[in-house]
């Protein structure tokens, strides 16, 4: 079945387009409305007094095109195993932890940036990038600027010499430092078949220049049934 593109550009940027979802997906690029992934890695973690890595274990739940839920594990050497589950369902971010109460955050600063997160995830993924609501234009041989024009938020999706995904990037709200920063999410090592997925082994996320998590996807279910109220904890 050929790639099929509704999104909106000219004829070169489609072409780009269609060419990184042929590198990643051959000519049967799935059709992904929802998806949870399974990582592990390590997260850089600020401690009183230092920085430092910690494992991490995390799976995220996807809902395109608004809806977000991370759920993780990390396990400081020497300390108790720290739970937190956070999800953004369009509206308000909520978070929670062992025996702590829900948070629940409506700041605007705070929503527009897990939106452009979220937007940088789908476009990881490539194939979301089909809608009608997408619109692409190049931005040098390698690059393109891919907009959701409902939320109009934009990301650089910047591609290796053979159409795989090498980053993706924008400028959004870090709420660690509170203010304006890059936001990218970088595939490295490659790709490889994961579940029925060919996916990045490894996705780094960086706040402009200093990687904050090095992930390692294990596990990829697509097109799972996942109500709203998933996204609500």
């Amino acid at each position: 079945m050929p790639v099929l593109l509704l999104s909106r550009g000219d004829q070169a940027s489609r072409t780009l387009l269609k060419q990184a979802i042929e590198a990643r997906y051959g000519h049967s690029p799935p059709m992904i409305e929802t998806t949870k992934i399974d990582l592990k890695g390590r997260s850089r973690v600020k401690l009183p007094f230092t920085t430092t890595w910690m494992p991490v274990e995390a799976t995220v739940y996807v809902k395109f095109p608004s809806a977000i839920r991370w759920d993780f594990t990390m396990r400081p050497v020497g300390l108790p195993v720290s739970n937190m589950s956070e999800a953004f369902d369009g509206s308000a971010l909520r978070r929670t932890r062992v025996l702590r109460s829900s948070e629940v955050n409506t700041d605007t600063g705070l929503l527009h940036s897990l939106r452009a997160r979220l937007w940088s995830m789908a476009v990881m993924l490539l194939t979301p990038l089909s809608d009608p609501s997408v619109e692409v234009r190049m931005l040098g041989e390698t690059t393109l600027v891919v907009e959701n024009t409902q939320t109009d938020i934009r990301v650089n999706l910047q591609l290796n010499a053979d159409k795989t995904v090498h980053q993706i990037g924008t400028v959004c709200f870090n709420p660690l430092t509170e203010k304006e920063q890059i936001y990218t999410l970088r595939a490295t090592h490659g790709q490889e078949l994961i579940g029925d997925i060919m996916f990045p082994r490894q996705i780094e996320v960086l706040w402009d220049d200093e990687v904050e998590s090095e992930l390692n996807p294990v596990s990829i279910e697509t097109n799972l049934s996942l109500d709203d109220s998933f996204f609500r904890i």
